[in-house]
C-alpha cells in the first residue's frame, strides 16, 4: 500500500499538474541550491570518461545535460509515469541517453552483471524505497566500479521541514524520533546517519570506500563491490 501512495507522489500527486517543483533546484531554498551544484561538480569529477552509466531514480532529467555529455552511454531508470515522460523529453537532446521504465529491486533481471560503469543513486532517491539493502544487493551486481547515493543528513529536521515547505509539498506528518517525513500523497521520506549507510552496505556484500557532508545538509557516500 505504502509503494502505491508513493507512486502518486511521483505521478505530481501534490502539484496537481503545476510544475514539479521538488525535482526543480531553482525553487529550492539556498541550502539545497548549494548542494545540488556541489552534487553535480562532484558527480563531473568522477563520470568523465565513463563507458556506461545508470541513474537509478532518473526523476525528471535534471542531470542528463550535465553527465550525458561526458560518458558514451547514460541509462536512466524511473517506475513514475510522470517522471519518465519529463525525462525522455530531455533525453530527446542527447543520443547517448536511454529511458526505461523499471524497479530499482530487480534492475538484475534487465541488465547483466557489471554491466555499467558506475550506478547513481541521488537526491535521496535511497529514502524513498521499502528495502535499502535489496536496492543495493542490485547496485553492486550491476556496478563494476563505484556506486555514488545522496540521502538526507539525520539531524537535518528543520532544513528539511523548510525545504518541503518551500517547494510546496504537504506534510501529512512527521516521525521525529526516526526523522521521516510522510506527505499527503503518501511519500515516506526518510533521512539517514553514515552509520546507517556502512551498515546497509555491508548487509549488500558493499563497502563505503568515501563519505562527505553536502553542505550541511546532505550526506555523499561512494560505495564498491570489491570487483
Amino acid at each position: 500500500m505504502a509503494e502505491k501512495y508513493t507512486k502518486k507522489f511521483f505521478e505530481g500527486a501534490d502539484f496537481q499538474g503545476k510544475e514539479f517543483k521538488a525535482l526543480t533546484p531553482k525553487f529550492y531554498p539556498l541550502k539545497y541550491k548549494k548542494y545540488i551544484q556541489e552534487e553535480t561538480k562532484l558527480l563531473r569529477k568522477h563520470l568523465v570518461g565513463a563507458n556506461r552509466v545508470l541513474e537509478a531514480g532518473v526523476g525528471i532529467g535534471r542531470l542528463i545535460p550535465f553527465l550525458s555529455p561526458l560518458v558514451r552511454e547514460f541509462v536512466g531508470v524511473d517506475h513514475a509515469n510522470l517522471m519518465l515522460e519529463k525525462s525522455k523529453e530531455v533525453a530527446k537532446n542527447f543520443s547517448n541517453v536511454k529511458i526505461i521504465k523499471g524497479d530499482l529491486e530487480k534492475l538484475s533481471k534487465v541488465f547483466s552483471r557489471n554491466y555499467f560503469d558506475y550506478t547513481l543513486c541521488v537526491w535521496n532517491t535511497l529514502g524513498n524505497v521499502k528495502d535499502e539493502v535489496k536496492v543495493l544487493k542490485q547496485f553492486g551486481e550491476i556496478t563494476s566500479k563505484s556506486i555514488f547515493i545522496t540521502v538526507y543528513k539525520k539531524g537535518t529536521l528543520i532544513d528539511r521541514t523548510n525545504w518541503y515547505k518551500t517547494v510546496g509539498i504537504k506534510i501529512a506528518r512527521i516521525d521525529k524520533k526516526n526523522e521521516i517525513f510522510y506527505s499527503e500523497s503518501g511519500l515516506e521520506s526518510k533521512s539517514y546517519s553514515l552509520e546507517e549507510l556502512n551498515q546497509f552496505a555491508k548487509r549488500a556484500g558493499l563497502k563505503v570506500e568515501r563519505a562527505k557532508v553536502l553542505n550541511n545538509v546532505i550526506l555523499w557516500i561512494e560505495l564498491s563491490n570489491g570487483n
